[in-house]
C-alpha cells in the first residue's frame, strides 16, 4: 500500500539514494513547470509589446503630427492592436541571417562625429554596413548578400530626444522599437524587435525591404557605438535587464 504521508517514497529509498533536484525533473525548470514558464513568458512579452504599441502611438502624435491612420497597412494594424508586429515580421522574413561578428570605427563607446561599422554573418555571406555622418544622427544602412547584391537605406536627421529614447529602448532584453525621422514612414525607417537580447532588424524604404538578426553581444556593441555619436556622454554600462 502506498504511504500517502511519504509521496516521494523517501522511506523506501536506500541510504545512499538521493532525491533528484526539482530542476532535474522532466518538465520542470528550477522547480517550475515548463508550461507555467511558457505562460508567464507569453504574458510578459504581450505586456511589453502593448506598452511599446501605446508608446509609439503617442510618439506619432507628438507636436501635432499626423495620426497613425496614414501609416502603412502593417503598422496601422499594429497601432490599432489588431496584430502582433513581431510575429508578422518574423513570418515575412523567416530565414533572416544571423550576424554575429562586427568591426567598428571608432570603437564602441568612443565619442565621434562620423564613423563606419560592418556586421557579418559567420560565413560572411550576409553583411550590414552602417555609415554615420554629421551631428544630426543621420546614417546610411546597406544590407549585402553574397558580395553581389546590396540594398541601401537612408535614415535622415533624428531629433536628439528621439535618439536617446531609441537607445534606451534597445538596452532592454525584450521590446519593439522603431527608428524613424520626423517624416516617419514617408522616408526610410527601421524596426528593431528584441527578444531575450537577440534582435531582429527590419528596414523599409520606398521600394525595398531587408532583414537580419543580431546576436546579443553584437547588439550591445552596436548600442554602445551609436551612443558615442548620439549622446553627449559615453555609455555608462552594459545592456539593462
Amino acid at each position: 500500500m502506498t504511504d500517502r504521508s511519504d509521496p516521494f517514497g523517501k522511506r523506501g529509498r536506500s541510504a545512499g539514494q538521493k532525491l533528484r533536484p526539482l530542476s532535474d525533473e522532466p518538465g520542470f525548470v528550477d522547480g517550475i513547470p515548463v508550461e507555467e514558464l511558457v505562460r508567464l513568458t507569453r504574458e510578459f512579452t504581450a505586456r511589453i509589446t502593448n506598452e511599446d504599441r501605446q508608446r509609439l502611438t503617442l510618439e506619432l502624435n507628438e507636436g501635432g503630427r499626423p495620426s497613425h491612420t496614414a501609416a502603412p497597412y502593417l503598422l496601422n494594424q499594429f497601432f490599432a492592436g489588431k496584430i502582433s508586429l513581431d510575429n508578422e515580421l518574423a513570418r515575412r522574413f523567416p530565414n533572416a541571417p544571423l550576424l554575429s561578428s562586427a568591426s567598428f570605427a571608432p570603437a564602441p563607446g568612443k565619442t565621434a562625429r562620423a564613423g563606419w561599422a560592418q556586421i557579418k554573418s559567420q560565413d560572411e555571406a550576409a553583411t550590414l554596413t552602417l555609415d554615420l555622418h554629421g551631428a544630426d544622427g543621420s546614417f546610411d544602412a546597406s544590407f549585402g548578400l553574397g558580395s553581389m547584391v546590396g540594398v541601401r537605406f537612408e535614415i535622415g536627421a533624428i531629433p536628439d530626444v528621439q535618439r536617446i529614447r531609441f537607445l534606451d529602448q534597445l538596452r532592454r532584453s525584450n521590446g519593439i522599437s522603431i527608428l524613424w525621422t520626423r517624416e516617419r514612414w514617408e522616408r526610410d525607417y527601421m524596426v528593431f524587435v528584441v527578444r531575450e537580447r537577440f534582435a531582429r532588424l527590419y528596414a523599409f524604404g520606398g521600394r525595398f525591404e531587408a532583414a537580419c538578426r543580431l546576436s546579443p553581444d553584437v547588439l550591445e556593441q552596436l548600442v554602445a557605438w551609436l551612443a558615442g555619436f548620439w549622446t553627449s556622454e559615453e555609455l555608462s554600462g552594459g545592456m539593462e535587464g
